[in-house]
């Protein structure tokens, strides 16, 4: 029974996404002791501007592709799950093309960086990673949906482990970069993640019937509500950090980038919840199966609020020693802002997990 328990996907999961995490908050602490916080907020900014412009592109398809897939595959109808898999994947290239090259020339040529008071060329090289962004969504949605979520967090994982391993050797020699550097390397890291998951998918989609062309119109169409829910809540967060930038500074926005990587610890083991349970709940509701649904939800919310609390209860009490301790004094700035954060995200764990399938049958 316990080596049962401990070979499960569930467990391995967890596993992985936890080492995700560690590596980020590592690759993070480390720039943020070498270069300090005004790099780690012209970094985090490039690179929260890249993932913003990134869902965009997506424009929610990864979620639906993932719902569809999955359905598709649960009953066996392989041809279709082709023909969205060709679809989506073309769509999310168009638009990652254009937006490419529309926001590298605004950001090179344009007034943002003046404007914000933010590194221009950090901004430019974060036009490259808009691809990156959309694209390991995109493949993780369908990684997922093939019924491989250990799988899915490895690839997910796999971009801040490079990049750490990256950061790490850079710091071992003195040579961390400044801002654009650091954005540089973690758009080719996150790049090079790409490449190896979708090697991974096209050679599990060969094994699929010839693709029966899907209606992209109602994809897209489903999918722009769920771009609205997304942009609006990474929006919400970009549009902080440029108030930051062009109120206090841009070393601010670094203590406060941090300040909500930490944060992003509480939201990782929720999402990790969501995203071993969303292939399943794709395949339930395809089968018309609503109580099973609620049942996954049920557990899983439980499963949340019995590991996060203890976590939310340390970034609410000590929330200053944690900043000063891992990033440095120059941090600790952004405590206050730390703690208000974890009770805004603890006070979520009983709605969140799976959120996005509630209602889902309407689409299906």
């Amino acid at each position: 029974m316990i080596l049962s328990r401990l070979a499960s996907p569930t467990l391995a999961a967890y596993a992985i996404k936890g080492a995700n995490a560690l590596a980020a908050f590592l690759a993070t602490a480390l720039i943020a002791r070498a270069a300090g916080p005004a790099v780690v907020g012209d970094y985090g900014f490039a690179v929260l501007t890249a993932t913003l412009l990134g869902l965009v592109a997506l424009r929610g398809l990864d979620v639906i592709s993932l719902r569809q897939i999955a359905g598709d595959l649960r009953v066996e109808n392989t041809a279709s799950a082709r023909g969205v898999l060709i679809y989506v994947s073309r769509a999310v290239l168009v638009a990652v093309a254009l937006l490419t090259f529309g926001f590298g020339l605004a950001a090179a040529f344009g007034p943002l960086a003046a404007w914000l008071e933010v590194d221009q060329s950090a901004l430019v090289m974060a036009s490259l990673g808009i691809g990156s962004a959309a694209l390991v969504r995109l493949g993780l949605g369908v990684v997922r949906a093939c019924g491989r979520p250990v799988a899915g967090q490895f690839f997910e994982g796999l971009n801040s482990f490079l990049f750490a391993g990256l950061i790490a050797a850079l710091w071992a020699r003195d040579a961390v970069p400044g801002a654009a550097g650091v954005v540089l390397a973690f758009c080719g890291c996150q790049f090079l993640a790409v490449a190896l998951m979708w090697g991974w998918i096209g050679r599990e989609a060969r094994r699929w019937a010839p693709a029966v062309p899907a209606d992209g119109v109602a994809l897209t169409r489903a999918g722009l509500p769920i771009m609205t829910a997304q942009g609006a809540d990474m929006l919400a967060d970009w549009l902080l950090l440029a108030l930051i930038a062009v109120t206090a500074s841009v070393a601010e926005v670094g203590a406060m980038r941090v300040a909500m990587q930490v944060v992003m610890i509480i939201f990782i083991v929720v999402s990790t919840g969501e995203n071993l349970l969303a292939a399943r709940i794709a395949g339930d509701l395809r089968a018309g199966r609503a109580d099973l649904v609620w049942q996954r939800h049920h557990r899983a919310t439980l499963a949340m609020a019995a590991i996060l609390g203890p976590l939310v209860l340390v970034f609410v009490v000590f929330p200053e020693p944690l900043m000063t301790l891992a990033f440095g004094q120059a941090f600790a700035v952004a405590a206050p802002a730390l703690a208000i954060m974890a009770l805004g995200q603890g006070s979520k764990l009983g709605t969140s997990i799976n959120s996005d399938y509630h209602g889902a049958e309407v689409f299906w």
